[in-house]
């Protein structure tokens, strides 16, 4: 894994720049509830009511009815995935993934024991439902793990039609669908994508999320919905660690009963889009020709797709010594591909110095094409 670069510099790690999060806001609704005195001392399991009842009233929104009974709080996005993986299966048992696929999961998968099968992802429509198919017929497989939405880091949202493609195509194959929504929130334009599980007729999508890339990656709180894996989920949610935080849980769930959360998304959606925007254009300007870059709809990850006779990691070499932070494309993936790809990170203020750190990128990326330095 990348180190983190300073705030000017250009990070690897996908977390937005304070600037982007409501501080303010989420100091004040921790204040509120660090005075709810006993209702922040004991074990909130399976999560502070309150907590799950503001869950529940969003997911209704997005065409999920589900009660605060059906919502497990969860430390972040990646517990949430390691719950609902070990909820369904056993160790070397066969996932199917998305290809490049966001590192964190990679290392779920690992953490529990399971194989990895890599299925091709287009960068805009998302993972690809053919070799879906083609590893349905081949392998056993117990699960799949998709990120619906504005995938990390190809930035890919799969269209309402695939998505329930996909769902059905799953319940079919009797396989459960483990999906990761965590970027759902941060779309650029229009209307707020459905999540796969809004098309889930047959309990079979176990929907995850979290507040860490809109609210604080520190507060540590996610959510799931289990759904007929609840009592298997709770369980090793018991066992893991008893419960969530419950400061935060009642702290987030102050700060979205004020509405401060969506009044906070309208200024961070506008944010990264004109973030993407300039650094793709930066990019286009400074790295060589044949260079590709993802075009995403959400969310603040771009995927530079460099000409085959440029090393992505021979460039994340050198611009770690310069103290410039790029995530390699070898981390996408289990299998060495992708060697020529980097993901940056655009969830930072434009300033000259991050544009001085892209045009050094890209340098470096002509200087790795022509074996000098």
């Amino acid at each position: 894994m990348c180190r983190r670069a300073k705030a000017d510099g250009a990070p690897a790690t996908a977390i937005p720049h304070p600037d982007y999060l409501p501080l303010r806001q989420i100091q004040q609704s921790t204040l509120w509830a660090a005075r709810r005195g006993l209702e922040i001392m004991d074990y909130a399991f399976p999560g502070k009511e309150s907590f799950r009842r503001q869950i529940a009233q969003r997911m209704a929104t997005l065409g999920v009815p589900v009660s605060p009974d059906d919502v497990l709080a969860t430390n972040g996005a990646q517990e949430a995935i390691i719950l609902a993986l070990r909820a369904v299966t056993q160790p070397g048992d066969i996932v199917a993934v998305e290809t490049p696929s966001f590192p964190g999961i990679l290392q779920a998968l690992e953490v529990v024991g399971l194989q990895v099968i890599e299925i091709p992802t287009h960068p805009s429509d998302g993972l690809s439902l053919e070799g879906l198919q083609l590893a349905l017929d081949k392998w056993p497989l117990k699960a799949c793990v998709v990120v619906t939405n504005h995938s990390n880091p190809m930035g890919a949202r799969m269209p309402d039609e695939r998505k329930q493609q996909l769902v059905s195509m799953l319940a079919a194959a009797g396989v459960p669908l483990i999906e990761d929504d965590i970027y759902g929130d941060l779309y650029h334009t229009g209307d707020r994508p459905k999540p796969a599980k809004a098309f889930d007729r047959t309990d079979n999508v176990i929907y995850c999320s979290s507040f860490s890339k809109t609210i604080s990656a520190g507060l540590r709180l996610g959510w799931m919905l289990p759904g007929r894996y609840m009592a298997a989920a709770r369980q090793h949610k018991y066992f893991a660690n008893l419960a969530t935080s419950s400061i935060s849980q009642l702290a987030v769930a102050h700060f979205l009963e004020q509405g401060s959360y969506d009044r906070y998304l309208r200024s961070a959606r506008q944010h990264y889009r004109e973030s993407c925007e300039r650094m793709r254009a930066a990019i286009t300007r400074s790295f060589p020709e044949g260079t590709a870059v993802s075009r995403p709809q959400g969310g603040f990850v771009l995927w530079v797709q460099l000409p085959d006779n440029i090393s992505g990691t021979g460039v994340f070499q050198k611009a770690r010594a310069e103290n410039i932070n790029v995530s390699p494309g070898l981390m996408f993936s289990t299998t060495n591909k992708y060697d020529n790809c980097l993901r940056l990170n655009s969830a930072n203020p434009w300033t000259e110095r991050i544009e001085q750190a892209v045009a050094r990128l890209g340098a470096l990326a002509h200087a790795e094409r022509d074996g000098s330095t």
